[in-house]
């Protein structure tokens, strides 16, 4: 008589796991890039009319213009994760620490736009979950020994 496993799915190997919190985290960190890329380069190219809207969306900030914040969002959230990602995935040291690092400064930004700007949108709680699930995975990867 054959024994039957109780579940269809196969078990992981231990590997399985840090590839698998490695692969979230990273897949994670990239769901916000197109659209960093996006309107970071449409900030750096149309700094006074940037997406439709005038620089008086960011009055009480420290920009006059949308060009410093369009740096800004390009490089930290457009390709910063890029990099933490891939360093993640290819199991660089000490990628998935400063994905975490990044998760929470994505959190941060947020808090700085809420406390900066007066308009609020609907992708800025989003964006605040989303940093702080990324630093969530990347803790988890760290408290099983992920470097």
């Amino acid at each position: 008589m054959a024994t039957t496993s109780t579940s269809a799915l196969p078990r992981l190997r231990s590997g399985d796991h840090a590839l698998i919190i490695r692969g979230v985290g990273a897949g994670l960190a990239l769901l916000q890039v197109p659209g960093a890329v996006f309107g970071g380069i449409e900030m750096i190219r149309h700094p006074l009319f940037a997406l439709g809207v005038t620089p008086a969306l960011i009055e009480g900030s420290p920009f006059d213009t949308f060009l410093w914040p369009g740096i800004l969002l390009l490089v930290l959230n457009g390709i910063v994760p890029c990099v933490l990602a891939a360093g993640a995935l290819a199991r660089v040291r000490g990628a998935l620490p400063l994905l975490g690092a990044w998760g929470a400064g994505l959190m941060a930004w947020i808090v700085a736009q809420w406390i900066l700007l007066a308009d609020r949108m609907w992708l800025q709680p989003a964006l605040f979950i989303l940093g702080a699930v990324v630093a969530a995975v990347a803790s988890v990867g760290w408290r099983r020994g992920m470097r």
